[in-house]
């Protein structure tokens, strides 16, 4: 194992200690019912953890709770309490170690919301904050699997209005008919990644449903998708019907085993930049639908195209004015060897094709540092962050 390597690992041991310390936080207030729990939200001092005993709470309605400091609802053990959020006109709550019971609704322009390391297997949450503007709203290290999409949006995560949101160190998939993550409505401002696993959205579950990891649909500005892990899906991106100033960065996208080649589709998109991505038999299409405006002004270098993976231009008006420079074909040398499993598994060795080969003097593909270390959401490498 390569000393930097091992470094990584010891970076990442260290981070588990500090979560698992944050994690066992001392409960100032221990609930068996879900009767007063919102007015023990709108009561308890900022900084406080309201804790909930092992058993189900249904649908809980938080609306028009007006705070300015940060208060934790978590269960008591592990994620043993079962409980439907809904949070409407809210802020600054944390749900925390939750077993997710029943859809989620958080809108009304509620802010500082927290969703961490909550079970929402077979469930959906859902931001609809139109007028809103920043929603300052972290979603991190959630399980989102096996969702059907009912009557409402798309998404095991959907986003619709609103900026301001992060998610980070999820994991999306596990079958189900629904998209990862659904961006529409204008939605601005959206960070997803680093840290992201998609991971079994596959078209062959969804029946009617055209199942997509990501999917933006009239989505705004400042969209960033980077350092996330892509895999077994039919559909990674899809955003045909126009966007602009996309990034997507330092991502793996492995779409070996599933024979659909088009998995990542911008369409008209404007001023899109597609960098520092390892693309494992994956066409990455850049034109538009027959009739409509031209994708333009794409950047799309220092990528590693592998496995038969390659860049489109060629459907409706094409690609204007766009730059496909310095991208790597040949096969290069992992540290996780000929087929890793893991975002971690695909960076360069030191004497590898592509090494130290970019336009900045440092690698192709996804930027790895041994900085900053999270964990992925189901078991593997450790996950580490990116540094440009």
């Amino acid at each position: 194992m390569p000393v930097h390597y091992i470094f990584k690992f010891g970076c990442f041991s260290l981070l588990l200690l500090g979560f698992s310390q944050a994690s066992l936080a001392a409960c100032d207030k221990t609930l068996s019912s879900s009767t007063n729990l919102a007015s023990a939200v709108s009561s308890a001092p900022a900084g406080s953890t309201i804790c909930l005993k092992n058993g189900s709470y249904g649908r809980v309605n938080l609306f028009n709770i007006a705070r300015d400091g940060l208060v934790t609802i978590k269960s008591e053990s592990g994620k043993s309490a079962s409980i439907a959020p809904q949070v409407g006109k809210t802020n600054y709550v944390r749900f925390e170690s939750l077993t997710i019971s029943g859809d989620v609704l958080q809108n009304n322009c509620s802010s500082h919301i927290q969703w961490v390391d909550n079970d929402f297997s077979g469930r959906s949450l859902t931001l609809t904050n139109s007028g809103c503007g920043n929603l300052d709203t972290l979603i991190d290290g959630n399980r989102f699997a096996g969702f059907d999409v009912g009557g409402g949006y798309e998404g095991r995560l959907s986003l619709v209005y609103g900026s301001g949101i992060t998610i980070t160190n999820n994991f999306f998939g596990d079958g189900g008919a629904s998209d990862g993550v659904q961006l529409v409505g204008g939605v601005s401002n959206v960070a997803i990644g680093p840290g992201n696993t998609f991971s079994g959205i596959l078209d062959s579950l969804c029946g009617p449903v055209h199942c997509d990891a990501i999917q933006l649909y009239g989505a705004g500005s400042g969209i960033a998708i980077k350092g996330n892990y892509f895999a077994n899906g039919d559909t990674f991106i899809m955003a045909p019907d126009g966007s602009n100033g996309v990034t997507v960065t330092d991502n793996v996208f492995n779409g070996n085993g599933v024979s659909y080649p088009d998995k990542i589709q911008f369409g008209s998109a404007r001023s899109a930049i597609f960098e520092h991505n390892t693309v494992l038999n994956v066409r990455v299409s850049f034109d538009s639908k027959t009739g409509k405006a031209a994708s333009s002004n794409t950047i799309a270098r220092n990528n590693i195209m592998i496995s038969g993976s390659s860049f489109k231009t060629a459907n409706g008006n094409g690609c204007s004015n766009c730059r496909f420079t310095n991208n790597l074909f040949e096969q290069p040398t992992f540290i996780g060897g000929s087929n890793p499993d893991s975002w971690q598994g695909y960076q360069l060795t030191t004497s590898s094709l592509g090494s130290d080969a970019s336009t900045s003097g440092k690698d192709m593909g996804p930027l790895y540092s041994a900085s900053v270390a999270t964990p992925l959401p189901i078991p593997g490498e450790p996950w580490v962050n990116n540094q440009d």
